[in-house]
């Protein structure tokens, strides 16, 4: 027999697929029984019975502001709260030829939040036993060199294993390896992996996807699977994350849409191609801000970890005396609390809440969940530069239920 949650969530996808035909607004209202069509029409989404309400046209309303104060071609922006997709819009063009309009479900690479899917299956094999985070990653790796000091997966995992990040100059002349796919991971890291370590593990954070990308070669060699067959049949499909799948540039992809640069006068380029197949799990997942918003409902709701799992991956996992590396300067303070691959920030009110960004190919894009208030906020834009992270958090706030105030 299928849970409420099931049900529920089914009845959100059916009413979302009607409104992508008829714009009307949907709201946790709309999934109420019996309620009136004309209700469902015009009720506003509520976090909490004392949070502001937030209807389409004043949400979409600010998404043109946003479009307009950044020059954005186009942008996506989906919303859950308390469990059920409320609102799936787009503002402007998801690709300029055409001028195809943005919508909740326009594809997009999300760039670095594919860290975040491919971490959820990382905590599936850690949740079954097959993936020890305090083990060496050579335990998993047997191809990966031995360095100066061991390094763990939980190391890989915080940006604290003293593995470098991109750098100019490494995909060759003229850049031309950013164009070649790989066919296997291992063959991927021969482009960085004999480097030796910027610093003693644990002691320093840098950021580095070259480090988030072994979580792909992990998934493999523990489970036998190809990386994308794993996350499909256990993290994309079991959240109905139905658009979203790796960004292998041969691939015809209903809804894509198109990152833009700017050449010197200002005006829209396409941005340079790339084939990321050296870095799928660092940032090569085409997903929709509908999609990601499914993908944190399901890591709340227990559809892919269990409560005690999804504790330990937000944890923050690194003393905060723990400086940020910058090369031969002095180190600094960290501006984040970093839990397992998600950054733990804090916005404007105090709430504390898990997000990731992501950057590439002229797109930028942001998931944050603000998981104890029933929030979750999905962006996406097509073109650089552009804060997602500061519009995200925006836009939350319009969904949030107030702060707590002292003597309340």
């Amino acid at each position: 027999m299928r849970s409420l949650t099931d049900v529920r969530r089914a009845l959100a996808a059916a009413v979302l697929a009607v409104s992508s035909a008829f714009p009307a607004v949907v709201t946790t209202a709309a999934l109420a029984p019996g309620a009136p069509l004309a209700a469902q029409a015009v009720a506003p989404a509520r976090a909490a019975d004392d949070a502001p309400a937030v209807d389409r046209p004043q949400l979409l309303d600010y998404m043109e502001r946003i479009r307009d104060e950044n020059d954005l071609p186009g942008l996506s922006v989906a919303v859950a709260v308390d469990g059920e997709i409320v609102f799936s819009e787009g503002v402007g063009y998801a690709e300029l030829d055409n001028r195809t309009a943005a919508t909740g479900r326009t594809v997009h690479n999300v760039g670095s939040v594919s860290k975040v899917l491919a971490v959820a299956g990382v905590m599936q094999l850690v949740e079954q036993g097959r993936v020890d985070l305090d083990a060496t990653i050579q335990t998993y790796l047997p191809y990966y060199p031995e360095k100066r000091w061991p390094i763990t997966v939980r190391q890989i995992l915080t940006h604290t294993s003293g593995t470098r990040h991109y750098r100019q100059g490494e995909f060759g002349e003229y850049g031309l390896l950013r164009y070649r796919h790989f066919e296997s991971f291992e063959e991927a890291t021969e482009l960085w992996r004999d480097d030796p370590l910027l610093y003693e593990p644990g002691t320093r954070w840098l950021y580095s996807s070259h480090a988030m990308n072994l979580m792909h070669g992990i998934v493999e060699e523990v489970t036998g699977m190809g990386f994308e067959d794993y996350l499909r049949t256990h993290v994309f499909e079991p959240a109905g994350m139905l658009a979203t799948r790796f960004d292998v540039p041969s691939r015809v992809v209903h809804n894509r849409g198109r990152g833009y640069d700017r050449d010197g006068r200002g005006e829209f380029v396409n941005a340079d191609p790339e084939d990321p197949s050296y870095k799928y799990a660092g940032g090569g997942i085409l997903s929709t801000a509908e999609d990601l918003v499914r993908f944190a409902l399901a890591i709340d709701d227990g559809t892919l970890l269990r409560p005690e799992t999804v504790a330990e991956m937000h944890r923050p996992q690194i003393d905060r005396s723990v400086p940020e590396f910058v090369g031969d300067g002095e180190p600094r303070p960290l501006g984040h609390e970093q839990a397992i691959v998600w950054f733990i920030n804090t916005d404007q009110a105090g709430r504390r809440y898990p997000s990731h960004t992501g950057t590439v190919k002229g797109t930028r894009s942001f998931l944050g969940n603000w998981l104890d208030h029933g929030v979750v906020v999905a962006l996406q834009a097509n073109t650089l530069p552009f804060d997602s992270a500061r519009y995200g958090e925006a836009i939350a706030q319009m969904l949030l239920p107030p702060p707590e105030r002292p003597g309340r």
